[in-house]
């Protein structure tokens, strides 16, 4: 157990002393624009709408997100 918090730390130092590498700091930006892409916006907010859609008892937000999902 004490070795998965040393493995989580390690990454913390590691994640958080790099945004002071101005090299490893262009990597980061690179990569939170690459993943807050539109395309991947769009795929993440139709996976966490169909999962509260289907939580749901009535049928109104089933048709809804049909419309929604088919106009995206």
């Amino acid at each position: 157990m004490s070795e998965t918090w040393m493995y989580v730390a390690g990454g913390l130092v590691v994640a958080v002393g790099g945004w002071y590498v101005p090299f490893l700091r262009a990597i980061y930006v690179a990569g939170f624009k690459a993943m807050l892409s539109e395309a991947v916006l769009k795929k993440v907010f139709i996976s966490v709408a169909e999962k509260l859609v289907k939580s749901s008892k009535n049928k109104l937000d089933d048709i809804w997100f049909a419309q929604m999902k088919k106009n995206l």
